[in-house]
């Protein structure tokens, strides 16, 4: 079990939060099961004796403990609820994502939830976490490569997606 001081974890809790809960909502698209999930990463990360060598590294395992929460989460949901797009433009707009219009910014990270996981998951770490491809690379256990080619491909399917909308 983790020992820190209540400051020190709350610095954490808000440093990381924006991080878990944009993941999150890629996968659950529920505002309230996303609370839930950021809940549950942090309540794995308090009872954990992982020793982490640098932030970095502390981060990777965040944001790896949640993709597994989210695909555990997802496989189990046999239902989705709608979500009330007012109380997730509101959240996503004061804590997540960055600034442009309320609808082109939803509309976007819409276009990005719908592309499969491996696509969705490079975007997202890449474009809303701003990570590198090297810490990509890492937090997936996937070559650098590989990394750049899904971003590539993922770069592609948002173009041709945009394209049949218009």
């Amino acid at each position: 079990m983790r020992n820190i001081s209540e400051e020190e974890f709350e610095l954490k809790y808000n440093s990381y939060k924006p991080i878990i809960f944009n993941i999150a909502y890629s996968y659950l698209k529920n505002v309230n099961d996303c609370d839930d999930l950021v809940q549950d990463v942090f309540m794995k990360y308090l009872g954990s004796d992982e020793k982490f060598d640098t932030l970095d590294n502390e981060k990777y395992w965040l944001i790896r403990v949640t993709i597994n929460s989210c695909i555990n989460k997802y496989n189990n949901s046999l239902n989705k609820v709608i979500v009330n797009d007012d109380y997730v433009n509101n959240y996503v707009n004061n804590e997540s994502i960055k600034e442009e219009s309320n609808d082109s910014k939803n509309e976007m990270f819409e276009l990005i939830c719908s592309l499969p996981t491996k696509y969705k998951n490079i975007i997202i770490l890449f474009y809303y976490d701003d990570l590198k491809i090297k810490e990509i690379s890492h937090i997936l256990n996937i070559s650098e490569a590989n990394v750049k080619k899904r971003l590539e491909r993922a770069r592609n399917m948002l173009r041709n997606k945009i394209k049949k909308e218009d």
